[in-house]
């Protein structure tokens, strides 16, 4: 049974390595192809915010910044509502053409990449003062490789919030907010392989600590037996070793816990992202955590245009 053993858990691995490897070589998927599966579409979002932000300058001491500006989560949050266009026009404002984070490992002059998004309302939250409205403008977005082998893709935009708001003790800042969140094509099913992969480790585990557990409390063998053995037993737990950190790196590379939802066109998305601010200091660029965000639907356009023409239609 051992060597029965052995054998399966080291082609399992070697399995794994091959498909990811494959992955890479047969993936013709780029950041441009991609992003046009997000052209006209709409989507509801939902913000929560819960972080303080740093203040606009920052120590240029990395120590003094974690020290001083870590997160901190408030005793409110701010929910807001939130709807968007993903527009198929291409970005013509400079500033936003040169936004680090939506270029990725693109050069600064690769802006055909990044794309206008456009917010179809004004998020509203209640207070004691009543209904408050929040300004909201025009920003932008793009979508890059993030990792060839897992065809994991970064889905990032942000908007411009020039009044920002506040709630009790939690405040949106008066300035560029940023979402972070990450997307798949549904085609490579890679997150299922991924599933698969794990469900396999797991029960080639479960076996191999069975086989270990059944060495251990052996008794009806003498010294000698157990010293020929003891080689065996030494390699059942290098075996578990391999196992337990394919099962990690599977679980640091693909979101096997977090909850997912269909995109546009045949993506696949994190539910829930990341809302940030950018923090300048000692000549580097940090992004800090204030809140997070969740997409709640997505339209396409023509969906969107046969609502309203049946709408239109209707008595």
């Amino acid at each position: 049974m051992t060597t029965v053993l052995l054998f399966a858990l080291l082609l399992s691995c070697l399995c794994l390595q091959i498909d990811i490897a494959q992955s890479y070589v047969i993936d013709g998927s780029t950041s441009s192809s991609i992003i046009s599966r997000f052209h006209n579409v709409q989507c509801k979002l939902f913000m929560t915010i819960d972080q303080t932000a740093p203040p606009p300058v920052v120590p240029t001491d990395d120590n003094a910044y974690d020290d001083n500006f870590s997160s901190v989560t408030t005793g409110s949050k701010l929910g807001l509502p939130l709807d968007v266009q993903f527009t198929s026009g291409t970005c013509t404002d400079f500033g936003m053409n040169n936004e680090a984070l939506l270029l990725g490992n693109n050069a600064p002059t690769a802006t055909s990449s990044i794309l206008s998004l456009q917010p179809l309302n004004e998020p509203k939250f209640v207070t004691l003062s009543g209904q408050q409205s929040v300004k909201v403008t025009p920003g932008a977005y793009a979508c890059q490789i993030s990792d060839p082998e897992t065809k994991q893709f970064f889905f990032r935009f942000f908007l411009d919030f020039p009044e920002g708001a506040t709630r009790n003790d939690v405040t949106l800042p008066a300035e560029r907010v940023y979402f972070m969140s990450s997307c798949w094509i549904q085609d490579d099913n890679m997150i299922a392989k991924a599933r698969k992969w794990k469900d396999e480790f797991q029960s080639s585990l479960t076996l191999l600590n069975t086989e270990i557990e059944e060495l251990k409390q052996d008794d009806t063998v003498g010294l000698v037996e157990r010293t020929r053995r003891f080689p065996q037993y030494v390699e059942l737990l290098k075996q578990r070793r391999k196992l337990t950190t394919q099962i990690e790196m599977l679980q640091e590379r693909f979101p096997l816990e977090r909850p997912l939802m269909s995109g546009p066109n045949g993506t696949l998305f994190l539910k829930d992202g990341v809302v940030a601010v950018k923090r300048e200091f000692g000549g580097r660029t940090r992004y800090h955590w204030i809140g997070t965000f969740s997409f709640k639907d997505f339209i396409d356009g023509d969906e969107k245009q046969e609502e309203e023409v049946t709408k239109k239609l209707m008595p």
